[in-house]
């Protein structure tokens, strides 16, 4: 509890019920951990690779216009401590916070400098690898045969950027 804070007896009792609480729920914004996004990440490469040894022209489908691809990521079985998420759960925290990572973009993304200029400069939102969070309706989805999908977003429907750095297959 914060020092300095002071609350009734009653209020405290319920604040350090909640902080407790909160220690044992998954949070929206840890539901996929970097070895998840990591792990999602080598199973597109591997599928890539696997489709090219059959056809060695195989590529993603390429975003056109201002639309972003991203990989959708899923919420994995198990949560780091070994918990197991119930389907329900998965579905739940999916539509909640649905997020992924940007693995190609359109030529057109980020070039409107009416939308896209701060300061005088053409500023995009997001680069390739930022991995984002979306709404997931606002999603054309494409599924993949080994079961990952992939989402096509306007520029300007990314909510939030989570994290960057993610190396992305070609």
């Amino acid at each position: 509890m914060t020092r300095g804070l002071l609350l009734p007896k009653s209020q405290l009792a319920t604040a350090q019920s909640i902080q407790k609480g909160s220690a044992h729920r998954m949070d929206s914004d840890d539901f996929v951990t970097p070895e998840n996004v990591e792990e999602q990440l080598y199973e597109l490469q591997r599928y890539i690779d696997l489709r090219r040894e059959v056809e060695p022209m195989y590529i993603l489908p390429k975003p056109s216009g201002w639309k972003l691809m991203v990989l959708v990521l899923t919420i994995p079985e198990k949560t780091t401590g070994g918990i197991i998420v119930i389907d329900d759960a998965k579905d739940a925290k999916s539509i909640a916070s649905p997020q992924g990572v940007i693995l190609d973009m359109g030529p057109a993304a980020y070039t409107d400098a009416s939308r896209f200029t701060v300061n005088g400069t053409l500023t995009p939102w997001h680069i390739i690898g930022d991995r984002i969070s979306f709404v997931k309706y606002d999603a054309s989805l494409f599924q993949l045969a080994n079961g990952q999908r992939l989402g096509f977003l306007n520029d300007t429907q990314p909510l939030s950027r989570v994290d960057t750095g993610w190396e992305i297959p070609e």
